[in-house]
């Protein structure tokens, strides 16, 4: 019995037990010296969520660049295929949102916050890995490599695209004197950064115990009973940690080059079959001259960027970008919050439903020329806003609804302007008025601070 005395009270403590200790002091940890405390751990998963916020946009793009209308000029065939490999692509960009949602609970475990702030694009090596390209492109059989390379498994020697490559030989580390300041190392693969995630779990587990890791309340998390993105799941301690983890490495990044129905799986399936269907017609080309690079903003350097200026297609684009950031004010609101599960249900809901609200938008942008005279059309750049933090609480429910009247007030100038966009605004309005309901509801209960 007392033989057994310390490993109880290491169990009781949370300390990790010699072997967990022995296998970490044994694997080798990307920037190892450095991930020694809390802080460049919530650094190490703010990097992890934009890097799947970033691929979720990219392969919103390219998928909102594909022809999938009678009007495009495809055979029955080739269109049949063309929007099998938008529902595919889409349901990528969904579970990398899943991935987003999965890594805010991670760093909200921990006593972090979510993060959702991003860099605009196209993104220079530095805050990624010059590896690491990161731009909007349409989608051709350079993007669908690029992909492919993006998803690999480690062992894999798939290139990337041939326009894709390395920006520049750029190395972000290591840096020796760097031991209290977040610190993010190169990696090969974005699995090989989850790899790193949770070693470093594991490593501050020893440091700090179990209970004193995972200080958050878990009750600040979103879990699958309120929202239904693929392996969702709440975290309260290391074993929990793991299994998310391993939810985005099947899912995605990390599987193994095998894994059916990965990531990696289902774009190499595209490529196959578009390199079939090319066979039969080589002039075949499934997604619209969309721009390289979009902006909506006058770039300071215009080099490799295009700006939208077409009358019509700036506006779509301001619209589009408007549901976006919309969409991430509800998620942010929704993560990290307190308080009642009905509340995190209405924010988590209006997110998802504006996420559907604005692919017909982009969609049409994909129609309209970049600026007059242009030999490519415009796409939705996924414009960002300086700061992306909760809103106070007590008065987020007047400004987000408020918001949602700025939008739908807007919908008179728009309309008539194309048959999706039209769709678009039908979908918003239904998404407002719903949110507007729940809001009056929420601000009735006499126990709820809200001024709207």
């Amino acid at each position: 019995m007392d033989e057994m005395a310390p490993e109880a009270t290491r169990k009781a403590t949370g300390e990790a037990s010699r072997e967990t200790v022995d296998i970490i002091e044994r694997t080798p940890l990307m920037g190892s010296d450095h991930i020694t405390s809390r802080e460049q751990l919530i650094g190490m998963l703010g990097e992890a969520a934009e890097v799947e916020h970033t691929l979720m946009c990219t392969y919103l793009y390219a998928a909102f660049s594909l022809k999938t209308d009678e009007a495009d000029g495809l055979t029955d065939t080739q269109r049949a295929a063309v929007r099998r490999w938008r529902r595919s692509i889409i349901r990528v960009a969904v579970e990398e949102m899943g991935h987003l949602a999965i890594v805010a609970n991670l760093s909200v475990a921990i006593g972090g916050p979510a993060h959702f702030n991003r860099l605009n694009f196209p993104i220079a090596p530095g805050p990624l890995p010059a590896a690491m390209c990161v731009r909007l492109a349409p989608f051709t059989q350079d993007t669908l490599q690029h992909f492919i390379f993006l998803e690999r498994p480690l062992d894999s020697n798939e290139p990337d695209g041939e326009s894709f490559g390395k920006a520049r030989d750029y190395q972000r580390g290591p840096l020796q004197q760097t031991k209290l300041m977040p610190v993010t190392y190169d990696y090969e693969t974005v699995g090989e950064l989850y790899d790193t995630i949770i070693r470093s779990f594991e490593s501050l587990q020893v440091r700090y115990g179990e209970g004193h890791l995972f200080v958050g309340d878990r009750s600040r998390q979103i879990g699958p009973e309120i929202s239904p993105l693929p392996g969702l799941m709440t975290i309260c301690h290391l074993d929990h940690a793991r299994e998310a983890v391993n939810t985005i490495k099947e899912q995605g990044e990390g599987a193994d080059a095998h894994s059916d129905n990965s990531h990696f799986d289902r774009f190499c399936k595209i490529r196959m079959e578009w390199q079939e269907l090319l066979e039969a017609d080589p002039d075949f080309v499934p997604a619209r001259p969309v721009a390289n690079n979009p902006v909506m903003r006058r770039p300071p350097t215009p080099d490799g960027k295009v700006w939208i200026t077409h009358d019509i297609g700036a506006r779509v684009l301001d619209y589009a970008n408007a549901l976006y950031i919309q969409q991430l004010r509800l998620l942010s609101q929704a993560f990290g919050r307190p308080g009642e599960a009905y509340e995190k249900q209405v924010l988590i809901n209006a997110a998802t439903d504006l996420m559907y609200a604005m692919t017909p938008a982009a969609e049409a942008l994909t129609t309209y020329p970049c600026h007059d005279g242009a030999d490519c059309n415009a796409g939705m750049t996924f414009a960002m806003v300086r700061g992306m933090s909760p809103l106070p609480i007590g008065t987020e429910w007047q400004v987000l609804n408020c918001r949602f009247t700025e939008l739908t007030d807007e919908g008179p100038n728009l309309r008539g302007l194309h048959p999706k966009v039209d769709r678009s605004l039908d979908m918003l309005e239904g998404v407002a008025a719903t949110f507007s309901r729940h809001v009056d509801i929420i601000c009735s209960d006499p126990d709820t601070e809200c001024d709207a």
